[in-house]
């Protein structure tokens, strides 16, 4: 049984040791890889709750690489498989930038480092336009949706404004609109039975 317990953790850090070692480009650019990992290699989130996971963790403070660790080991394994996952997710960023820091003043401007840096920029854009197609096609369930969408672009894009005061807009707009269909469901039901 204990081992059991041990394997199922070491299971989680190495998942998401793997995820902090292969992801370049930050929390967005993980998105794809913790969903393919956890959702389809591992089976440990549906398609459904990871959307919901990522959305929590992008509205709380913190990195949403180490959010979504904590959150998805947790639901996993309890608070241990949360602390594993964290740990796994975190100790590959913590290594390479120990190592980069020791020698990069002796190779910053190389070309060829230079040029791969480039490279590395230009493909986490795509990354990041992955995660943002497939969690827009998995969240976007209505008219509603598309139009909360739409605004918060727009509101972040054009104007500027905090993602913070974009996320709370989104969940008021969100509340109002749940309102307004109970009001109108219990209305109508009001009318039916006076008739």
């Amino acid at each position: 049984m204990q081992m059991n317990k041990f394997k199922q953790f070491f299971e989680i850090f190495i998942t998401f040791f793997k995820i902090g070692s292969f992801t370049f480009g930050g929390g967005y650019a993980m998105i794809p890889l913790i969903e393919r990992e956890v959702v389809y290699n591992k089976g440990w989130v549906s398609t459904e709750d990871i959307i919901d996971y990522f959305a929590i963790c992008e509205s709380i403070p913190g990195a949403i690489a180490i959010n979504s660790a904590a959150l998805i080991g947790y639901k996993t394994a309890g608070r241990k498989g949360s602390i594993a996952a964290v740990i796994g997710v975190v100790l590959p960023s913590f290594i390479i930038i120990n190592i980069i820091a020791a020698f990069f003043t002796r190779f910053q401007y190389n070309p060829i480092v230079q040029a791969a840096f480039k490279g590395i920029r230009s493909a986490v854009v795509g990354l990041v336009g992955k995660a943002a197609f497939k969690i827009g096609k998995s969240s976007i369930k209505d008219k509603i949706g598309l139009i909360i969408t739409i605004i918060t672009v727009i509101l972040v894009v054009f104007f500027d404004i905090h993602a913070i005061l974009a996320i709370i807009g989104g969940a008021a707009f969100g509340l109002l609109n749940h309102y307004i269909r109970l009001r109108n469901s219990f209305a109508g039901k009001t009318n039916e039975n006076t008739k």
